[in-house]
């Protein structure tokens, strides 16, 4: 006859799941702490033997050159910190108006990609294959190239319409001016109208009926849009390009460097934001739009209103990665001059020698609006998954 032991004999302290897991990560975190410390121990002492010194004092310092495009002001003299402020927003500037006119572009292929009329699949299925097998630094040369190039000279820019000038400086186009005041009133209700717009859904849930139906009704927010668009009207002057010499003065301007760099940026993430969003039409049932046809809805309508929405689902997540390449593949315009933050980080390397800062900070930079945009994102995500579900 067999005897089992009555007694239960627990694995010793190091064998445990949970001791060993704990002990695996702490490895890990003095594995990286140690590699952190040699690194930087490491090129300490070769920065010391070269009578350099680490720190970030220089971005107090006066930077000696000049910028061109930038949206701060940013102009020599002006300290280092300044000139990567510029850069961060001629980064920001560029990667954000990508992201909206490659998605509505990249919406608009992919729809056409599953059209009935053979031509546009063609023409999309073209469009698609060849953009993306092409580099993308070779479409922003390309674009770069053909502004430069086949534009005429300012004297002789087109002017498809008054006051919009086209040559080989860029784009010249009238702007709006505000004094002062005026200016911060605009600003003001415009933050009070986008405040309201975004309190609309929330006010639901109010307890408050009557502040509930201020909010979510259309008078409030047509009444701010008014004043607004009276206020400008009323006190805004036209600033209007005119030839000075050589250039042109007055009005705004976009470079050809900002301008190569958008159309780059926007037509190669348009291709492939329109194959994820044919992949999500095509994962919609049939039977959806088969419902919708019986009911006599026509393809319009039947793709905005009930196709679409459902294929976000999946569309969202590889939309997100997309957004997150339009932010680092902006780093390549510094190929054809654009003052993006990796153009201003090589200025600063070369007057200060403080390479390992620099590109410390370049790095976070590029992780902070990678954080921002992948949490932007989930949270939109999360917010189509919990309607989807109702």
């Amino acid at each position: 006859m067999t005897k089992y032991p009555n007694t239960y004999r627990a694995p010793p302290l190091w064998r445990r799941p949970a001791i060993q897991g704990l002990l695996m990560q702490a490895a890990l975190v003095l594995g990286l702490v140690g590699a952190t410390w040699f690194f930087v121990s490491n090129a300490t002492v070769n920065l010391s033997k070269s009578s350099l010194s680490m720190g970030f004092g220089f971005l107090s310092e006066n930077a000696s050159f000049e910028m061109g495009e930038n949206m701060t002001g940013f102009v020599a003299g002006d300290t280092f910190l300044d000139a990567l402020y510029a850069g961060i927003a001629n980064t920001f500037a560029v990667s954000i108006l990508s992201i909206v006119a490659a998605t509505v572009l990249g919406i608009l292929i992919g729809i056409m990609r599953l059209s009935s009329n053979p031509v546009a699949r063609l023409l999309s299925a073209s469009y698609v294959e060849v953009t993306r097998n092409i580099p993308l630094i070779l479409q922003m040369l390309f674009w770069y190239v053909i502004i430069t190039r086949s534009f005429p000279l300012p004297r002789q820019a087109f002017q498809p319409v008054e006051g919009l000038f086209l040559s080989n400086r860029g784009i010249n186009f009238p702007t709006l001016q505000l004094d002062r005041l005026h200016s911060w009133i605009v600003a003001g209700l415009t933050t009070m109208l986008a405040i309201v717009l975004v309190l609309r859904r929330p006010a639901r849930t109010w307890k408050s009926e009557q502040l509930s139906g201020l909010l979510r009704g259309p008078k409030l927010a047509l009444g701010l849009l008014v004043t607004i668009l009276v206020l400008i009207a009323t006190t805004a002057t036209l600033n209007v390009p005119r030839i000075a010499g050589f250039n042109f003065s007055g009005g705004a301007s976009v470079t050809p460097e900002f301008t190569a760099v958008f159309f780059g940026l926007t037509v190669y993430t348009a291709a492939f934001i329109a194959e994820n969003v044919r992949s999500g039409i095509l994962g919609v049932p049939l039977g959806q739009r088969e419902a919708a046809s019986a009911l006599g809805l026509r393809s319009g309508p039947i793709m905005w209103l009930i196709i679409l929405p459902q294929a976000l689902r999946v569309v969202i997540p590889p939309l997100a990665s997309q957004y997150l390449n339009v932010v680092k593949n902006s780093s390549l315009a510094v190929a054809i001059g654009y003052p993006d933050i990796i153009r201003v980080a090589t200025i600063i390397i070369s007057e200060t020698g403080k390479a390992i800062e620099v590109i410390a900070m370049i790095m976070a930079i590029y992780l902070s609006f990678s954080l921002i945009i992948s949490y932007l994102m989930n949270v939109y995500n999360r917010a189509i998954l919990a309607k989807g579900a109702r």
